[in-house]
């Protein structure tokens, strides 16, 4: 399947049909509560979806990335029919949660994965002229990798836009895509791993303390000019996401949060609404 973004809209279709909330963004993977990954072999998206209505879900989590092409990555001409497909949907990302177990269900399209067969054969090419150039040691103990990886680590850590990546696939994606030049191809998987893994944890220090600063964030929010312009709660919530971004460093917030703040903000501008005159 391909076209990803009609499995997109199948989700959201499907939720406006059957009254389910559609949260944008999608739960942390490997926090240690009990999961269950499928993917498009073991169960198509309608049967998911109908699984997920018939187990009384009352949210799906949908994330979709779309296809941004940095042809540094790669070192053979780009095919153009990869090409075409800037700026189009190439994954999807889809859960709910029953019974306190967090089902995830996914799907990657098929001329991405070409795209990451040419970044990987271009990778791949590289550390083989560097074993060819040097007699450094192929195998590295894990303090090596760590040490090597540490500065690959703190760069990604200080761009705005991984920062602003959620949590999981797209986060992990984006370390991949952007790992700095120089960096030893040796320690490149250690470099994702230690980024998403810091990202999550400076994420959680740095809301971990929200719960004193709601009341003042909501009126903040209130003033917000994105905020005032939206028309729609899914647009108000995307608007509180980022305000709450911003308020946290460049720190994408989880859901909860920015949902409570959402209904703090609205609450707040129920209360401040003056009662209607009686005559």
């Amino acid at each position: 399947m391909d076209d990803v973004s009609s499995l997109n809209s199948s989700v959201t279709t499907f939720a406006e049909e059957h009254a389910i909330t559609v949260v944008p963004a999608v739960p942390v993977q490997g926090q240690g509560g009990p999961e269950v990954l499928l993917d498009a072999e073991c169960i198509d998206l309608p049967s998911f979806l109908n699984l997920a209505r018939q187990m009384g879900a009352q949210a799906l989590y949908l994330d979709a990335d779309p296809f941004d092409v940095d042809l540094d990555l790669v070192d053979v001409e780009l095919p153009q029919h990869v090409l075409a497909r800037r700026g189009q949907l190439y994954a999807v990302q889809v859960a709910f949660v029953a019974g306190g177990v967090v089902h995830y269900w996914e799907h990657t399209a098929a001329w991405y994965t070409e795209w990451e067969d040419l970044i990987d054969a271009t990778r791949a090419a590289a550390r083989d002229e560097l074993d060819a150039d040097d007699d450094r040691p192929r195998w590295l103990s894990e303090g090596e990798s760590e040490a090597l990886a540490a500065p690959a680590v703190e760069a990604l850590l200080a761009m705005p836009e991984f920062r602003a990546e959620k949590p999981g696939g797209g986060r992990y994606r984006f370390a991949q895509r952007h790992i700095p030049d120089g960096t030893d191809e040796r320690v490149t998987s250690t470099v994702v791993r230690l980024a998403c893994d810091r990202a999550d944890d400076l994420t959680r220090q740095r809301y971990a303390d929200i719960d004193d600063h709601y009341d003042q964030l909501a009126a903040s929010l209130l003033t917000d000019p994105a905020y005032k312009r939206a028309g729609s709660a899914a647009a108000r919530k995307q608007a509180a996401e980022r305000f709450l971004a911003a308020w946290a460093d460049g720190w994408v917030p989880p859901t909860v949060p920015r949902d409570e703040l959402y209904a703090r903000a609205q609450r707040l501008a129920k209360n401040r609404t003056p009662a209607p005159a009686l005559y």
